[in-house]
């Protein structure tokens, strides 16, 4: 029995897929996006030495220094490249969302292809980040996404199980994002520096402890999800929802700047709408809680 609200199941119902169907093609479009015109993480595992240089001399038949400076193998355009692909990928996957059907089988099979995608890229980021755990598990949101919409489109069940899966995803996230908040690893200087634009603060030192106590607000939230009172329960939903769609806008608004408009979105655009699912996913919970809409 699940604590701090009615044991019920029932099948999900159209508001609830629509929500998921927005922020799972709004996850693929922002990843696309980056994937064709910006930066992936592939470099840090394609010029890793001690994991590649063995097979790279025995393929190539030349030393790893000439690999890397692209004298035996034009690497740098097979990255470009590589992540142009990826980035079609996703763009197609985003395209195909809003037509997904239970009829449609294959699309199944195409969400589980992009969160596979998606884990890959959080490993990635993970190695880019020095394997800092924190790192990884940031992503389990949007690794999780597209499975989620995959159960409520092919005939899952709003179920206790369910949603406690779905608190354990949120909590996840939230965690390991207040990690670095909090300064359990090294804050992130361009958090600092949204704080400062975005919030007027005037000193370094004042947006580092707002985001100390931020970073504090995460783990309880993420604690009192599974709280055995339902309205704590919500009040941690409610703030997920308005934290985590706060610090996606923030990647926009930080960085906006109205002598350079097209430029500012289109190199911020995409970070704000694949980190939509941080406040959307705990808002798609919120609306599983209601026994009836």
């Amino acid at each position: 029995m699940e604590l701090g609200e009615k044991v019920f199941i029932r099948p999900f119902n159209s508001k609830e897929l629509l929500l998921l169907k927005i922020l799972v093609f709004c996850l693929f479009l922002g990843r696309g996006w980056q994937g064709l015109f910006w930066d992936l993480p592939l470099r840090t595992f394609f010029w890793d030495q001690s994991l590649l240089e063995g097979l790279v001399t025995t393929l190539t038949g030349d030393t790893w220094q000439n690999y890397v400076t692209n004298k035996s193998f034009n690497v740098d355009q097979f990255i470009d490249n590589l992540g142009v692909g990826i980035g079609l990928f996703w763009i197609l996957c985003a395209l195909a969302v809003p037509f997904l059907k239970k009829t449609w089988k294959f699309g199944k099979w195409l969400l589980y292809l992009g969160s596979f995608s998606f884990a890959l890229l959080a490993l990635l980021y993970f190695k880019d980040k020095f394997w800092e755990v924190g790192q990884f598990f940031e992503y389990a949101t949007q690794v999780t996404a597209p499975l989620i919409l995959a159960v409520v489109l092919y005939g899952g069940q709003n179920t206790a199980r369910f949603r406690t899966s779905i608190k354990l995803i949120i909590a996840t996230t939230f965690i390991c994002h207040g990690l670095y908040a909090y300064a359990y690893y090294p804050q992130p200087s361009i958090w600092i520096q949204w704080c400062m634009d975005v919030l007027y603060f005037k000193e370094d030192q004042t947006a580092s402890q707002f985001l100390i106590v931020m970073g504090l607000l995460d783990f309880i939230a993420a604690a009192l999800l599974f709280a055995p009172f339902k309205w704590v329960s919500s009040v941690a939903i409610w703030y997920c929802i308005i934290w985590g769609i706060l610090t996606s806008l923030a990647r926009l608004v930080g960085n906006f700047y109205i002598e350079m408009i097209w430029e500012s979105l289109h190199q911020h655009t995409y970070e704000a709408l694949y980190r939509l699912v941080h406040g959307g996913i705990p808002l798609f919970l919120w609306w599983c809680l209601k026994e009836d809409h």
